[in-house]
Formats: structure tokens, C-alpha cells, sequence
């Protein structure tokens, strides 16, 4: 897909990177570099350039730059403060493979410390739109089939790797009903968490009292027992995704990557993407599980189907559930409909693991 993808390359320093030195060692003859602050739909704490090169004084290539700041991205304090991840993962042998699947959009990439700055192609003109309309369905059998791929491929592999992927415990306490409190006692803020706090008092406002300390305090360990762990994008809302010309996915902020078991991906996804989703969650959900069976030649056994289903929506509902309770609040178009699937379903997970 990308005429100029060479070698990743790694530099010292992020300023030897943005230099016109730095991108000469890359693109060539560069005769100017523009650079240009970018807006984007996250809310992490990550910053984001435009870079636009001249090169021959005629060819133009746009470029992404990425600015992670560890003391900043709270992406990086909830997945277990690992401020490198993206680099670990662009930088690593054995998940190299995930880059047969999924194009890579890096160029190059620079670590200090704390700091990690990313280039990457400018993948805007490949980007879902930002809108809160459904997929084509065939774009979301895309999406779901890619999932699908790289959790195939991974299957219950040992990985060394795990030791700075992000765990099962995070991604359920990633946006969970103490997040906020537990970010405060270590002296660090972030202004995503006057929303989560309040969507949760709301939530625990509107949910039936049977559900709420089943919700607060999830017996998450017997849940996932015996589940197979695989890797993970981790933030698999469609803004982190492009739908390239021939049909193949590319993907960044890769900053959760983690090794869990694929139901966490699957009801983040449908969480996260609740109003761009071309079909019923239960629809979702058994292509994704028709998509892996292909994939991976093996059978998933309703028994533990049913188990990650469960899983699945205990994800989405700790991760989201009070940003739903705030669209509740708001008479968001479609926001009551989308309530009452997460509490019907959690009442049935309840059930199953009171």
C-alpha cells in the first residue's frame, strides 16, 4: 500500500527524527518540512502533528507525528504505566507477525525516557468517518474478519511479551468506578475523569440495586479462568482504524496492546463503537466467532463461547457503562435503547456468576 514503507528506523532522539537530516536519512531529498498542530478525536493526553515534505521541491508526502508523554496519557497510567508500549511493539520480533495482518502505518520512532514520538503515514483519506451513522456491513465484516486474524494467529501462545502488554486486569479497570479515586491518590489528574465519575454516579442511579455490586465488585477471576489469552489491539474504536484501497486494515494507537483473552477486544468493540455498528451486537458477535473459527481451524465450544460473551459484555459495560448512564441523561438519540441491552445482559451474566 505505502509506495515510501521502508525498514522501521529508530533514532536517539526525537529531534533527530523531526530534523531535516532525519527525514533526509528517510525520504530523500527533503527541500522542506511543514509542520502543522492536528486535532484528533482521542482524549488520551497524546499530541499529534501534521508533517508535510516537500521533496524535490515538487513531491509532497503528509505525515503523522505522535507525541506520547507518559506523565500526561492517561492511556499509559491505566494500562500499567508502560510509556514505551507502541515502540515495544513496533520494535519487536516475535509479534512481528501482526504486521501481516494489520498494515503497519509507522515510519520511524524515537524513545526518551518518558517520551516516545511516533511518525507515521497520514492515513486521513483511508479513516471511517467520524459520524455516528452504522458501517457498510461489508466494512465491518472487514473489520470483525482482521480481529479476527490476529487473535487467530496468536491463540493461546506463550508470549514473552507479556511482561509489558497490557493484562486482563486493566482493561477492566481501565475507565472502572474507581478509576478516577485511584488516580488522585497517586497526585495525577485528567479531565476525562469528571465525566467518568459522574457517568458512573448516574449509572449507579439507573441501574436496578440487584445489579450494582455485581457491576462495583465482578468476580473477574473465575469469569475469565480457563480462557486463552492472545494479543490484543486494546482500543479498537474505529477512529484507530483506516480501510485501505485494497481492502486491508491499518491500525495505530497500539498504546493498550495487550495479551487477553479476545472477548475483551470484542466487547470493547462493540462498546466503544455501539452507534457505528452495522448490526445487532448478537449478530457482531457470532460473526466475529464465525470469522475465528475460519481462521484458526478450531471449534469454540458453546460452553466457552457463552463464557466470553460474558466477559465480553462485563468489559464493555466497566469500561463504558457511565458514558451511557451521561447519554441517558442527554436523550442522546438511541442512547435508552443502548442502556437497557447492557443491563439486560449484565443481569444475565449476574445470574450466571452470583
Amino acid at each position: 500500500m505505502f509506495s515510501e514503507r521502508r525498514k522501521i528506523i529508530q533514532f536517539e532522539t526525537a529531534s533527530d527524527l523531526t530534523t531535516r537530516e532525519g527525514m533526509h536519512s528517510i525520504f530523500g531529498n527533503v527541500t522542506n518540512i511543514e509542520r502543522r498542530p492536528m486535532k484528533t478525536t482521542g482524549f488520551s493526553g497524546s499530541s499529534h502533528e501534521r508533517i508535510v515534505l516537500t521533496i524535490d521541491s515538487s513531491k509532497t508526502i503528509s505525515l503523522v507525528l505522535k507525541h506520547v508523554h507518559s506523565s500526561t496519557d492517561m492511556t499509559v497510567w491505566r494500562s500499567g504505566n508502560i510509556s514505551d508500549r507502541e515502540a515495544r511493539l513496533i520494535n519487536s520480533d516475535e509479534l512481528k507477525e501482526v504486521w501481516n495482518i494489520i498494515e503497519s502505518p509507522y515510519i520511524a520512532y524515537a524513545n526518551e525516557g518518558d517520551y516516545t514520538v511516533l511518525l507515521m503515514h497520514d492515513l486521513s483519506p483511508y479513516l471511517f468517518p467520524d459520524v455516528r451513522e452504522p458501517l457498510k456491513v461489508e466494512h465491518e465484516n472487514v473489520m470483525l474478519e482482521t480481529l479476527a486474524s490476529v487473535h487467530s494467529h496468536f491463540w493461546n501462545q506463550e508470549l514473552t511479551s507479556a511482561s509489558w502488554l497490557t493484562n486482563e486486569k486493566n482493561f477492566f479497570d481501565f475507565l472502572g468506578t474507581e478509576s478516577a479515586n485511584e488516580e488522585k491518590l497517586v497526585g495525577r489528574t485528567h479531565a476525562i475523569f469528571t465525566p467518568v465519575q459522574a457517568g458512573w454516579h448516574l449509572a449507579f442511579q439507573q441501574m436496578p440495586p440487584h445489579l450494582r455490586s455485581f457491576v462495583l465488585n465482578p468476580p473477574v477471576e473465575t469469569m475469565v479462568r480457563g480462557l486463552p489469552k492472545t494479543l490484543i489491539h486494546g482500543d479498537c474504536k474505529l477512529a484507530n482504524f483506516a480501510l485501505l484501497p485494497q481492502g486491508k486494515v491499518s491500525a495505530f494507537d497500539w498504546t493498550v496492546v495487550g495479551h487477553a483473552n479476545s472477548s475483551i477486544e470484542l466487547g470493547w468493540y462493540v462498546a466503544v463503537n455501539s452507534s457505528r455498528l452495522a448490526q445487532p451486537k448478537e449478530k457482531v458477535f457470532a460473526k466475529y466467532r464465525e470469522y475465528f473459527q475460519q481462521k484458526s481451524g478450531l471449534t469454540i465450544p458453546q460452553a466457552e463461547w457463552q463464557q466470553m460473551i460474558y466477559v465480553a459484555v462485563l468489559t464493555g459495560a466497566r469500561m463504558l457503562l457511565w458514558n451511557k448512564a451521561l447519554n441517558v441523561q442527554k436523550a442522546v438519540a438511541g442512547a435508552r435503547e443502548e442502556w437497557e441491552w447492557w443491563i439486560k445482559e449484565l443481569a444475565d451474566c449476574r445470574v450466571n456468576y452470583h
